[in-house]
């Protein structure tokens, strides 16, 4: 015992952790290997960076969406309606608010004088000061404060490009001449969840009371915008009246329920950065392991020397716990810095691509949390090759080579279980559902016992493979993976978890981009000539083809309702909770062909072109989705409302639709036959080439078919691509950190080797081995490491890739060149570093003279 110990040396582990003895000889034990617990740090400090800077980045986009949402709403409630909102509702409404606004909305057709055309236009109307939130952003900057006072009109800034027009010039809605006062920079707040076909202009409602517009249009929509005053619970308010109109379709929406729309178009990329953090996290809990593993390797006989001067075997423990507790801090505080630094520098990098405002400052509460989780399981991985420390004698200081206990004993089934639950919540961090958290760490634990597996049966393997009849080297090489004292075991989990981490998560990142992407972007429409009539038709595909643009597709499209289903009444379903609520709101803009298109598959049914009948009901085909929305299966029939003609109808087939692309799909498909006489319009879409402008043709349209709208996609399809674009970059960035989270594993696997086959070099020359055969001897043993660790890797990561893209992401397993290219490059790379460790070490070691190594006892 020491002298200047001024109390007894504790027997328990909790007060060996906090006797000051235990940290001084934690100290002076490590002073001959700081170098290499360093080098593990490193892994420690990569992954808790990942985990730091991933979920503060995904905290700071809540926060973002939270403090935002009411400039996405830009009002705290908005009820909107096709009719007149009652009256009653408007003054209970705006009893409770403190402001108030109303907005009216409707398609009408704009006449340009200076061109000599029109345009159909979406026209709103504003007043009360909406937006509440937010700000509208005009050219010149005061034109929107202008609309307020004088009579006016506010145009996007397309339709000045299109009809060569200018602020100053007059343009006529309905009977009434306004002067176009401005373009609108930022638009308000739609109030629809879907853009409409049309460009927005901007009017007062005082100037659309004597356009003679109002009167005489059913399809305007009307939206009573509110901010509340202080203490208002906004979600009661919309129960109630639910509960008091249950039979109208007035659309009740809060700001809450855009957040929620917004957070849902982030929650396959958010579940993405989930699994990133946990793999690199991992990752560096192993590096922990795999240190504290060899240096508890090489400090057994210092252990026993320890034991026969009568240290308790919990006291021992703690002196090597208290070094894996400060390296797991180290390595936390480090990673939490640079994790910071992390979160700071893609927030200023990749600004312009994010849809809210984010602060580049972190949440701490959210780094002092993620930092100390991943302290604590960096920790818990360190506790199972310590409590190895339990299984060393006193009497092992006589018996080199037999120091510690490989079997396992029950002290490792709690820290298991403590490892289990810890990854579980950093997990469950990231995805509030538990049974995606528990699936992905079975999946990991499910990865390190078939590494695990495979390492143990290399080892039984290789003994039973080698033949005297072999190559001296050859022999040599391969023996060493089940020498005493290998590194067979922890060079396959820590190379092959590793490439199974980073190559999972490059996949992962496809699969990302797979629901990210436009697919077949390049083919896809980019302009829409949308109200053309049937006997338009035909005019304008000839007018495309003077223009020298393809037709891509022509649908026709009529509006609908469900009616009943089943023969029961839809708001009576949606009163027993049998459909959804917007089901009995929604118009349904249908079509009716006798072909599948290219975007379309067949799931369930039959796909008819003809009706069986007059008699029978119209042949129907739905989208799987909305079928299941809908509890609809084949057989079923459902009445719908064709603009106040009941239409009889039973589903005959469900479709799988591929909505990523810009073709022309619908919920419903008719066959033919039975919609013609309906009142309705076609939709034909082409393809400008992107070197061209479609202006030409918009004008060419405009003369001969005005009540035609082209929809230009063009500037829309660039700015998705340039947004996937960076979002790609941001997955590599961070995609990059898991995979320096492995390069610290490897060099100190191949560093933790190094004291052991240096000795054996040493002998081998003694013996009259050549420096040359000592390298060929320990590159045959890592070519044939580096081999089983990349194809053990691999195989795991595809297995994971597959349950992935079908489970979690719902895109395509099947192997595309992006992933061929990941797992071809993956084994080259993986092999390759376990190569270069190995000729790298045998370079050292074959320069190392015998009989220094004899000397000094190996």
């Amino acid at each position: 015992m020491p002298a200047d110990s001024t109390r007894p040396l504790p027997r328990t582990l909790l007060g060996a952790l906090f006797h000051p003895w235990t940290w001084r000889m934690a100290w002076r034990d490590s002073r001959t290997q700081r170098v290499r617990l360093a080098i593990f740090s490193l892994a420690i400090v990569a992954g808790i960076a990942a985990l730091v800077a991933i979920h503060s980045l995904k905290a700071s986009v809540q926060t973002g969406i939270d403090t935002q949402a009411k400039s996405l709403l830009g009002s705290d409630l908005m009820v909107s309606s096709r009719q007149p909102i009652p009256a009653d509702v408007v003054a209970d409404l705006t009893a409770r608010a403190k402001r108030a606004g109303h907005e009216t909305s409707f398609s009408s057709m704009l006449y340009f004088a200076s061109a000599d055309a029109t345009r159909l236009v979406q026209v709103r109307a504003l007043d009360g000061g909406y937006p509440f939130y937010g700000t509208v952003e005009t050219v010149p900057a005061e034109a929107w404060q202008r609309l307020q006072s004088e009579s006016g009109i506010l145009l996007e800034p397309a339709l000045l490009d299109q009809f060569q027009a200018k602020v100053g010039d007059k343009v006529k809605l309905g009977s009434l001449e306004l002067t176009i006062l401005g373009t609108v920079k930022k638009a308000a707040p739609r109030s629809g969840r879907f853009g409409a076909f049309a460009p927005e202009v901007y009017v007062r409602p005082s100037d659309l009371e004597h356009s003679g517009l109002l009167g005489s249009t059913s399809m305007s929509t009307r939206a009573l915008h509110l901010e509340l005053r202080p203490g208002v619970n906004v979600k009661k308010l919309k129960e109630d009246l639910r509960d008091r109109f249950p039979d109208t379709s007035m659309r009740i929406e809060s700001s809450e329920d855009r957040r929620e729309t917004l957070g849902d178009a982030l929650d396959n990329f958010q579940q993405f950065l989930g699994i990133l953090a946990l793999a690199s996290l991992v990752l560096g809990a192993i590096g922990v392991a795999a240190a504290v593993h060899a240096h508890v390797t090489r400090r057994g006989p210092t252990v026993a020397i320890l034991r026969c001067l009568g240290c308790p075997g919990n006291l021992a423990f703690g002196i090597y716990f208290a070094q894996a507790v400060a390296l797991g801090l180290l390595g936390a505080l480090s990673g939490a810095a640079v994790g910071v630094a992390l979160h700071a520098g893609v927030v200023a990098a990749f600004h312009d691509s994010l849809p809210i405002e984010i602060d580049a400052a972190p949440e701490w509460r959210v780094v002092s949390l993620t930092a100390a989780a991943g302290l604590a399981v960096c920790c818990g991985f360190a506790l199972l090759p310590l409590l190895r420390i339990h299984g060393i004698s006193p009497a092992a200081t006589l018996r080199d080579g037999a120091v510690l206990e490989r079997r396992g004993n029950w002290r490792s089934w709690p820290v298991y279980l403590l490892l289990a639950g810890l990854l579980v919540l950093l997990a469950r961090l990231n995805d509030d559902h538990w049974k995606r958290a528990l699936a992905l760490v079975a999946g990991l634990a499910v990865a390190f016992g078939v590494l695990l597996a495979v390492a143990r049966l290399l080892v039984w393997f290789t003994r039973k493979l080698v033949r005297p009849s072999w190559p001296y080297l050859l022999r040599q090489g391969i023996s060493n993976l089940h020498r005493p004292r290998n590194q067979t075991l922890l060079f396959l989990l820590s190379l092959g978890l590793g490439t199974f981490l980073v190559v999972t998560v490059l996949l992962v990142g496809n699969l990302i981009n797979q629901r990210l992407q436009l697919r077949q972007f390049d083919e896809s429409p980019n302009l829409y000539l949308v109200d053309v009539q049937p006997d338009q038709e035909a005019g304008v595909k000839d007018l495309l083809a003077e223009q020298k643009l393809p037709v891509l597709e022509s649908a026709p499209m009529v509006t609908m309702r469900i009616q009943s289903i089943r023969g029961v009444p839809v708001r009576d379903l949606e009163a027993k909770k049998e459909v959804p609520k917007w089901a009995i709101r929604r118009e349904f803009r249908s079509t009716y062909r006798d072909q599948l298109n290219a975007t379309e598959t067949i799931v369930a049914g039959e796909w008819k072109t003809r009706a069986d009948g007059p008699d029978q009901p119209v042949p129907l085909s739905l989208e799987e989705q909305i079928a299941k929305d809908l509890r609809v299966n084949i057989g079923d029939e459902m009445t719908l409302d064709v603009q106040g003609v009941p239409v009889k109808t039973r589903v005959t087939s469900l479709r799988k639709v591929d909505w990523s692309r810009f073709n022309l799909n619908f919920f419903m498909v008719f066959t033919p036959g039975v919609l013609e006489d309906a009142p309705g319009f076609h939709v034909v879409t082409t393809r400008v080439p992107a070197a061209s402008s479609s202006g030409e043709l918009q004008r060419a349209m405009v003369k001969k078919y005005p009540n035609v709208s082209a929809i230009d996609l063009t500037v829309v399809l660039e700015t998705v691509r340039g947004i996937l674009a960076k979002i790609s970059t941001v997955v590599g960035v961070l995609a990059g950190f898991t995979v320096l989270a492995a390069l610290p594993i490897l060099a100190g696997t191949l560093l933790n080797g190094r004291d052991l086959r240096m000795r054996e070099s040493a002998l081998l020359r003694t013996l009259g081995a050549s420096a040359r055969q000592v390298r060929l001897i320990l590159f045959t043993e890592y070519v044939t490491l580096g081999l089983l660790s990349a194809l053990t890797g691999l195989m795991l990561a595809v297995g994971a890739n597959v349950v992935l893209a079908l489970k979690l992401f719902k895109a395509s397993p099947w192997p595309s060149p992006v992933v061929l290219v990941v797992l071809v490059g993956a084994f080259l790379v993986t092999t390759g570093l376990a190569v270069l460790g190995g000729l790298l070490l045998g370079r050292g070691v074959a320069k190392q003279p015998p009989l220094d190594l004899l000397r000094s006892g190996g």
